[in-house]
């Protein structure tokens, strides 16, 4: 991202004190380097131009809070810096008498490399004059004298060949700041899109998760709305249904039990969508005490032993220890179970529906197992999620929101457990529930686990 006088204070020097670091780190590798190199080969060293750099980059050149007083100053303070860490190193480079084209070229190439990356692009073109400007300076006062000769040229070369030669110099600096900024130009737009492409993630993202709240939120009230006469026809079914009320014919009695049915059904269906906006509204607390897990899969199992026996599928209760006892809450455990087995039931047309429960080392692992139609693997991601429901389900003759699985996995979540899944098409799944000896709920900052990864059953 470049840097300019509008960007954020913090951030511009963020920037320059990671320039002032990269500096230190150059100098602590680069002068150790050319003292080696030069006691290696028998050069004259003239330590004291070192000395004047190490002062300037680390005393002069620190980024000093009081001159990021606001984005502006900010934003001088650090193209100063540059336009002063290029000085100085031109500077030293004169007085150790190296000031040849090849140290002085690679000293600007990292100047405007850097200036062409977070800096305004016209600042290249300005870096690429003052190089020019300052190399052409001095070859001018070396042949007028003024200070040594450190930039040599051939004794058999007249004027106008040597002013050939740093024109051709010249040229080569403005030719590498051009490449530098077409390319670092090039960058910075590819930035420019792929952030503008995130932030319309963002908002697509926003919205799409205020439209979903909104959505919960209408079919909460709704539910409230409707349980109210719903629990009144209900209640006169039943009391239609009541040897005290009177005789009535089977066809009456039939009628009746299926609107009782229908609007049981549809009470559940109403407390799903309740008990999701609880969640969401994190309105959903736990009520925690022991549990003996053997006894209430044995209660929940009771409820659809009619229903197994009407699809002549096996129920069964098929591996279990005497007692396992947890810390839990006992209703919100009771209705993942009851989700489950639900659901096993509801897609299984032949084979059976088993439960096991096992002990584990940190808790309980309940698995629930069918020989229903399975669920593709592309779908087993999504159908722990809200209003989702695997693509086999879409029969008329299965009903649901799709909230149940949900539901279920973000109960067994609040106790800090995992719901995972084992599944094949044609061969039915395993809904493996893991659940810890007491409540350990998920802190907000750790990402979930993935909703089909499966706990080892041991």
């Amino acid at each position: 991202m470049r840097i300019t006088a509008r960007t954020p204070i913090g951030e511009i020097y963020q920037r320059a004190y990671q320039l002032y670091l990269l500096r230190i780190l150059t100098i602590l590798i680069l002068i150790p380097l050319y003292i080696v190199t030069c006691r290696w080969g028998d050069f004259k060293i003239d330590v004291w131009p070192i000395f004047l750099v190490i002062l300037v980059e680390i005393f002069v050149n620190r980024p000093y809070p009081f001159l990021f007083r606001d984005p502006a100053s900010g934003y001088q303070a650090l193209i100063a810096s540059v336009v002063i860490d290029f000085l100085a190193e031109t500077v030293a480079m004169h007085l150790l008498g190296n000031m040849d084209l090849f140290v002085y070229s690679s000293c600007y190439l990292i100047s405007i490399v850097y200036c062409a990356l977070y800096l305004p692009t016209f600042l290249t073109m300005q870096l690429a004059t003052l190089a020019s400007a300052l190399y052409t300076g001095l070859i001018l006062a070396g042949h007028w004298g003024l200070i040594p000769q450190t930039i040599p040229f051939s004794s058999d070369l007249d004027l106008v060949q040597k002013t050939a030669v740093v024109f051709r110099h010249v040229a080569f600096f403005y030719l590498i700041a051009v490449v530098v900024r077409f390319l670092a130009s090039a960058l910075a737009k590819k930035d420019a899109r792929l952030e503008e492409l995130c932030w319309e993630l963002r908002e697509t993202s926003d919205r799409f998760k205020y439209s979903y709240h909104l959505q919960t939120e209408y079919f909460a009230r709704m539910s409230h709305e409707i349980r109210a006469p719903l629990n009144s026809i209900l209640g006169f079914s039943e009391l239609l249904l009541e040897p005290s009320t009177g005789s009535l014919s089977e066809k009456q009695q039939d009628f009746l039990t299926r609107i009782g049915k229908s609007g049981k059904h549809l009470r559940d269906l109403i407390n799903d969508v309740l008990d999701l906006s609880k969640l969401e509204s994190k309105k959903m607390q736990l009520r925690v005490r022991e549990v003996d897990l053997v006894k209430l899969i044995s209660t929940v199992l009771d409820v659809f032993y009619g229903e197994a026996v009407a699809k002549k599928l096996p129920l069964e209760f098929t591996e279990k220890p005497d007692s396992l006892v947890i810390t839990a809450d006992e209703l919100k455990i009771r209705q993942v179970l009851y989700n489950l087995l639900s659901n096993a039931l509801k897609f299984t047309t032949n084979g059976f529906v088993h439960v096991s429960l096992k002990k584990g080392p940190l808790g309980a692992l309940v698995v629930v197992q069918d020989t229903g139609g399975g669920i593709a693997p592309e779908d087993q991601g999504s159908i722990f999620q809200p209003y989702e429901q695997a693509r086999h389900t879409t029969s008329k003759n299965v009903r649901g929101t799709g909230l149940g699985l949900a539901i279920s996995k973000q109960f067994v979540e609040m106790h800090g457990g995992t719901i995972g899944l084992e599944s094949e098409p044609g061969k039915g799944s395993r809904f493996i529930v893991s659940l810890p000896f007491s409540p350990t709920p998920k802190k907000s900052d750790e990402t979930p686990p993935a909703d089909n990864a499966t706990p080892t059953v041991a």
